[in-house]
């Protein structure tokens, strides 16, 4: 029951990463304005969350579980042209935060570790390196 119950809670996280997959697959396709010279650092933020989808999909095949194949919900798909569509993507990126946190004191082993050691410190960089866009465009 215990491994069931990490498996879900582990499958709600990856529907959250595979739609962030999708935001940001999406984001690279609209890069506009002063976003055009953040391409590599955008496509290292999508390479990052699909990283995350195939540990968290490998944890949950460990647990015994079937990994969640649709999406879920993570933000809006971002043109990234302003700085409120930056503040889009922290928000999302901070709620992910939050729900990797959230969880993590209901897990234990080598999940627990991967959220703590990894997926955590991963977000954690990921909204420091938005915040640190939105101060390089300045005000919009």
């Amino acid at each position: 029951m215990i491994h069931e119950e990490q498996a879900g809670r582990l499958n709600t996280l990856l529907r959250a990463e595979l739609a962030a997959v999708a935001a940001y697959q999406h984001s690279l396709r609209s890069l506009d304005g002063p976003f055009r010279d953040k391409l590599e650092q955008i496509r290292g933020f999508a390479a990052a969350h699909q990283r995350t989808v195939a540990a968290l999909q490998e944890c949950i095949r460990t647990l015994g579980g079937i990994a969640a194949a649709e999406p879920g919900t993570w933000g809006s798909f971002v043109i990234l042209r302003d700085a409120a569509s930056v503040r889009q993507l922290i928000g999302a990126e901070e709620t992910g935060l939050a729900r990797y946190e959230a969880v993590l004191p209901s897990l234990d082993g080598e999940v627990r570790d991967l959220v703590a050691l990894e997926l955590i410190p991963r977000q954690r960089v990921h909204v420091a390196t938005l915040h640190g866009l939105l101060r390089d465009i300045g005000p919009v």
